[in-house]
């Protein structure tokens, strides 16, 4: 892979500062027909659009068996990027006995799927000069790889046209299009075009990606290509989602500290105030963890609704498949009533742009204590405050934001 990847940086090196964005999608739970499969995942690779054309090159790291935080077993059951040859139609009345070149299409060379390293890889085949046919926009729209079959070529007896695409095993393009992404309700949905990179099976932890090994790059076609060479080094994002709905995923108020341990700055996030009163603090929490839970200390009994404010860590696309999903349930948005008066009051205290979720709960007397799971989500929260329904919150003003303040991490 290192020899592989000074080749394609050094066809980039004219160009490797731009806006081309390939995201890298691990699907957890997805098996390889599109169904729910507890044991199996899938890798997309999803391409901006409009300031490329499309995915040329591709390696993906991810942590093998005996790598810290890896699953306890891991394989790679295939690469699934198209990969195949269209051969001469050898039957047709015009073949005259000649050797024809097969020509070929997909990732074809540098190609690769370890289950010893965990790398996945793959690049369209430069070196087959006039006999690879280049396919630009993948990872940006659907195809089935026959939609790009080469003309005829011209014979003693007339024109030769070209079999059908051969696909090798296990990939996409052949009989059934590829850049079709599997979707589900309440799971981060992948845009159409989006190509499947690989497919396999772990046990244990999670599967994840090495985001900052040297084989875990991508380059794409640039726009203009007038000699079919052109291409250079893309941004990288990252994303996850699970297939099966995250078993364990919460964010809850309950009477007990269920969730990992408590994580609060102090053992309680503090309120003070009464009677639909209240201020809270903003709790930076011992830890920026994605299991844990935190105490709520002297809310009263009042009937209504508790709401709390969370900043979430991680990239958008985990964040909102977090919320989306179904066991997911008491996040609310801006049609909420107490949204934008929360949003005024306590974005300064969380800082940084502010919380970035927020969740409504139905009071209830007794103790109060904020559970959260998002372990396989690939979030993690960073920050909390917790007030009941703030119907006379607007009488607080800003002298309030001391208190809110008062009991970060570094204090």
């Amino acid at each position: 892979m290192r020899k592989l990847w000074l080749g394609i940086i050094g066809l980039a090196a004219a160009s490797t500062a731009n806006a081309a964005l390939v995201t890298f999608t691990m699907s957890y739970n997805e098996g390889a027909t599109g169904l729910v499969n507890n044991s199996a995942w899938t890798l997309y690779a999803t391409v901006s659009q409009a300031d490329n054309a499309g995915l040329f090159a591709f390696g993906v790291d991810m942590k093998a068996v005996g790598e810290p935080g890896a699953p306890s077993a891991f394989a790679i059951a295939a690469n699934r990027t198209p990969n195949g040859v269209w051969s001469i139609d050898d039957a047709d009345a015009n073949y005259d006995g000649g050797t024809y070149a097969d020509k070929v299409g997909g990732f074809g060379t540098g190609r690769g799927a370890s289950n010893t390293t965990g790398v996945v890889s793959g690049v369209q085949d430069l070196a087959a000069d006039a006999n690879l046919i280049r396919v630009y926009n993948y990872g940006q729209t659907a195809h089935r790889m026959n939609d790009f079959k080469p003309a005829p070529v011209d014979g003693s007896l007339g024109p030769i046209p070209y079999k059908d695409y051969a696909p090798g095993s296990n990939t996409d393009g052949g009989a059934t299009a590829y850049g079709n992404p599997f979707n589900r309700a309440n799971v981060l949905t992948l845009p159409a075009g989006s190509v499947r990179i690989a497919t396999g099976t772990y046990t244990g932890a999670i599967p994840s990606i090495d985001q900052l090994s040297v084989n875990t790059k991508a380059s794409v076609w640039k726009l203009a290509h007038p000699t079919g060479t052109e291409n250079e080094i893309a941004t990288l994002a990252f994303a996850v989602r699970n297939f099966a709905g995250e078993a364990n995923a919460k964010f809850s108020l309950e009477a007990g500290g269920t969730s990992g341990t408590n994580q609060a700055v102090g053992g309680n996030i503090a309120v003070t105030g009464q009677n639909n009163q209240y201020i809270s603090e903003v709790d930076d929490l011992v830890a920026n963890t994605g299991l844990g839970n935190a105490p709520i200390a002297t809310i009263g009994n009042e009937a209504g609704n508790i709401y709390v404010m969370a900043k979430l860590t991680g990239t958008q696309a985990q964040i909102d498949s977090f919320l989306n999903d179904a066991a997911v349930t008491a996040d609310v948005g801006a049609a909420d009533s107490q949204f934008a008066l929360l949003h005024a009051n306590y974005d300064a205290a969380f800082g940084g742009g502010g919380f970035n979720a927020l969740f409504k709960f139905p009071s209830t007397a007794g103790l109060r204590t904020i559970n959260w799971d998002a372990a396989t989500s690939g979030i993690t929260v960073d920050q909390l405050a917790a007030v009941p329904e703030p119907a006379t919150m607007s009488l607080l003003g800003l002298g309030a934001l001391g208190l809110l303040a008062r009991r970060r991490r570094n204090a």
